[in-house]
């Protein structure tokens, strides 16, 4: 899950921020099967909140005007009350060119926009107001996939020198959250995600060599970081 800061009104003077709105997970799974998935917002606020929701391909300087996706999300702008809730319904209403061999990835962006102040509006003060964005992966899982518990089996690791080639031999996304060698000594400066049925070149801090045994964090489906071992070729 990542946040960014918004601009939405800009007065020097006066500050309200949002960061109250609160989602029950950090990456959602939308399985074929589904006729639609549901997501639970929370306001932790003592004030109402307004949340924007929408999903995008990965861009996330583009507007959410102008952005197409093959899915609906009701209601994409909510009124969140005060420590209530709001639950979020996505709906997949086009398949057409969506990937079947392979999970494919969007992400789900909810902007969290304070209220405005109308006390301090009303008293002539300046007003600054800045939003919360906050991004979620979701996967789009077509049936047949497997096991995704398995995916990592289906990974191989080669030495390069200062770098490991991956092959991401699944048709699942795979989140890498670090890899050490039997001495703990971290060799990756930060995750990374492995894409279906693709292969990568992820450098490391030292040289590596075939033999050399790994373990590797990679996080599950439900945000949870699992390890598992592997030796480089």
């Amino acid at each position: 899950m990542k946040k960014y800061l918004l601009l939405t009104l800009f007065f020097i003077g006066f500050f309200t921020s949002a960061d109250n709105i609160v989602v029950n997970g950090t990456r959602f799974i939308y399985p074929e099967s589904e006729k639609e998935i549901t997501i639970q917002i929370s306001n932790l606020a003592d004030r109402p909140a307004i949340a924007q929701i929408w999903l995008d391909t990965g861009d996330s300087t583009v507007l959410p005007e102008n952005i197409t996706t093959p899915f609906q999300i009701t209601p994409p702008i909510s009124r969140v009350n005060a420590k209530g809730g709001q639950t979020l319904r996505i709906k997949l209403i086009d398949k057409a060119g969506i990937a079947t061999d392979r999970e494919t990835l969007w992400w789900l962006n909810i902007l969290d926009i304070p209220p405005v102040n109308k006390e301090a509006m009303k008293d002539g003060k300046n007003v600054l107001q800045l939003a919360i964005r906050s991004r979620f992966k979701l996967f789009y899982r077509p049936t047949g996939l497997g096991n995704r518990d398995n995916a990592t089996e289906q990974l191989t690791f080669s030495a390069k020198g200062n770098a490991i080639e991956i092959n991401n031999k699944s048709p699942f996304h795979i989140t890498v959250t670090a890899i050490t060698l039997s001495d703990k000594k971290q060799l990756i400066k930060k995750s990374f995600m492995l894409l279906p049925k693709d292969r990568t070149e992820i450098p490391v801090n030292r040289s590596v060599k075939r033999g050399d045994k790994l373990f590797i964090s990679n996080i599950n489906d439900y945000g949870s970081d699992l390890t598992f071992n592997a030796t480089l070729e």
